[in-house]
């Protein structure tokens, strides 16, 4: 019996950590494509209060939020505190999916309104850049144009960091500690891709530890 739930736990354990495997980028266009669904299917027409019609978009948000939050370990760790940043997130990705149902519904001047109120209420000069991390095997490393390292996460996901500046623990990347492990901290940034004709998440490496 205790041996059966062992196992159980095991497998329960396996299946969650599997659950979480999507990466930030991922979770964002699957949140924003439920979104484009769900507000192309609210009965809104740009006749109706700006109110209203940005109450439904953003329960719209919250509802497919909710229900793919825990597919990324980024945003399983995300709550309604933060939804300001989701918006901005699935907003962006929204733009490239369904713009011709925003413009359905919102007017050219509702439109710039919401976006300023955004900008104001981050304050961009006082933008604070989100730091991600994540626990990899350095399995390869390569001096190109942009040099680059290539990494192994534990579920054997292949994972590529940029490096474009200098950073703490960058003496550690030589070849003796390939096939060890380490903690690397990273900031995402868009970058236009020649060969997808369009702007892609990039990992930037910016600090280097050993576990």
């Amino acid at each position: 019996m205790k041996n059966s739930t062992l196992l159980i736990l095991a497998l329960f354990l396996g299946i969650s950590a599997y659950a979480q495997n999507k990466s930030k980028q991922e979770v964002v266009d699957l949140i924003a494509e439920d979104t484009c669904k769900c507000i192309s299917n609210k009965k809104i027409s740009k006749s109706d209060k700006t109110e209203e019609k940005e109450m439904a978009l953003g329960l719209c948000l919250i509802e497919n939020f909710n229900k793919h939050k825990n597919k990324s370990r980024y945003y399983s760790k995300k709550s309604l505190d933060d939804i300001e940043e989701i918006g901005q997130d699935v907003g962006v990705a929204m733009t490239g999916m369904c713009a011709d149902d925003f413009l359905s519904i919102f007017s050219s001047e509702e439109l710039v309104d919401i976006v300023s109120d955004e900008d104001d209420d981050i304050g961009l000069e006082n933008a604070v850049e989100t730091v991600l991390t994540i626990e990899v095997e350095l399995i390869a490393m390569n001096n190109d144009v942009i040099s680059y390292i290539e990494t192994k996460d534990d579920f054997d996901k292949t994972h590529v960091f940029l490096i474009t500046e200098e950073f703490e623990g960058y003496e550690l990347l030589k070849r003796s500690n390939f096939k060890k492990f380490f903690t690397v901290t990273f900031k995402e940034v868009e970058l236009f891709d020649l060969s997808e004709k369009q702007y892609v998440t990039k990992k930037v490496i910016t600090k280097l530890e050993t576990l």
